[in-house]
């Protein structure tokens, strides 16, 4: 019998999760910048990453994997993991507590299953596709998902982000903040998309939109947002069920076509 992929996820998260503990507030964690001074990397990313894939490829050897701080395993094979070893990372390295272990498997197209670990208060958002959401949390009592019934857009908690140096894309997140001050009940940067879309998930946030998003960032989150019985596309409405790069608005389903119409017209980085 073959592995169950959820579970696999399930331990290559918390493997992952595991290192981010023991780097925590060490005064040797090494940090290096992807750029001038907003998208940072560190060991323990790097880490994270090796323990994560090692869980993968020991229960399947003939998967790829794509991460955040590279790939493994096959990469002809029709069988993709997307690896987030520390989505949070400026989050992290400053010691808040907002930062989590994202991975998710597509195959044929779709992401099958998808896992969110965030160690520091060992919560675990977990789905299968057509099988439901599931939080687990300190306890260990597995409790099913649902976004918030919340219909009014103006009483709704919504979180915004940007993390770049590029002056076209930071004009582009001040005007999207700016509209969103004027529609929503609040607004929110919580410096961590895969733990964002399971806040929605969990009914504790009602939308979520961000420029420019990854697989690795938003696979494992899409997919337990909508087995929440939340929403994700692109700005203009269409779904969003490729691998590829986006610009994506998330929300508890409720909100989703109210917010895309306050959004319209919106420059684009």
């Amino acid at each position: 019998m073959s592995p169950d992929p959820l579970a696999v996820a399930e331990r290559a998260a918390r493997a992952g999760g595991a290192v981010l503990m023991r780097w925590l507030g060490d005064d040797e964690l090494q940090v290096a910048y992807k750029d001038a001074r907003a998208n940072l990397v560190t060991v323990a990313d790097q880490q994270s990453q090796a323990a994560v894939t090692r869980e993968i490829l020991a229960a399947f050897p003939g998967h790829g994997i794509i991460g955040e701080e590279g790939t493994a395993g096959n990469s002809g094979s029709a069988y993709e993991w997307y690896v987030d070893p520390l989505d949070g990372t400026t989050n992290y390295t400053h010691g808040l507590p907002f930062f989590c272990v994202s991975v998710a498997l597509r195959a044929a197209g779709a992401t099958v299953a998808g896992v969110v670990y965030d160690p520091l208060h060992d919560e675990l958002f977990s789905a299968a596709r057509g099988a439901g959401a599931f939080r687990n949390g300190p306890a260990g009592h597995n409790t099913a998902l649902r976004a918030s019934a919340t219909a009014r857009l103006e009483r709704s908690l919504v979180v915004a982000q940007a993390q770049s140096v590029d002056p076209a894309e930071i004009r582009a997140y001040a005007v999207l903040v700016e509209r969103l001050m004027h529609v929503a009940g609040g607004v929110r940067s919580l410096g961590s998309p895969a733990l964002t879309l399971c806040a929605i998930a969990a009914g504790r946030l009602e939308a979520y939109c961000e420029y420019a998003m990854d697989a690795w960032d938003i696979a494992a989150g899409q997919l337990i947002l909508e087995e929440a019985g939340g929403r994700l596309t692109t700005f203009t409405g269409a779904p969003h069920t490729s691998a590829d790069r986006a610009d994506i608005i998330a929300t508890n389903g409720f909100i989703h076509d109210s917010l895309i119409n306050a959004l319209k017209g919106l420059p684009t980085p």
